[in-house]
């Protein structure tokens, strides 16, 4: 391959971010072998917890969605001056949508 092909992202990862994909192209090749090798035992270990929640188990997720907001939607919660908010985001066709909501 050389250094004008590199290659093209999996449709599985639309739903990342342009801002990760963009930090693991800026890695040498010993971190991209690292997080390769953290993803496939995190994904073995999705696996085995199948059906099992993290985030919802620590409380950082809700338990219903705002009006307008995909149950699909990535889940974070953000603290602003002391307040916490649940930050949302999903994708809408080509578009990124947000929003913000008092925890």
């Amino acid at each position: 391959m050389t250094p004008d092909e590199r290659p093209t992202p999996p449709p599985e990862l639309d739903s990342v971010s342009d801002e990760t994909r963009d930090e693991l192209i800026a890695q040498d090749e010993a971190t991209l072998r690292a997080v390769s090798s953290y993803l496939e035992t995190l994904a073995a270990w999705k696996d085995q917890h199948d059906g099992e929640d993290a985030s919802s188990a620590d409380g950082l997720e809700p338990e219903t969605y705002p009006d307008g907001v995909p149950e699909r939607a990535t889940v974070s919660v953000t603290e602003i001056a002391g307040t916490e908010y649940y930050y949302y985001q999903w994708r809408d066709g080509d578009e990124i949508r947000s929003e913000t909501v008092r925890r």
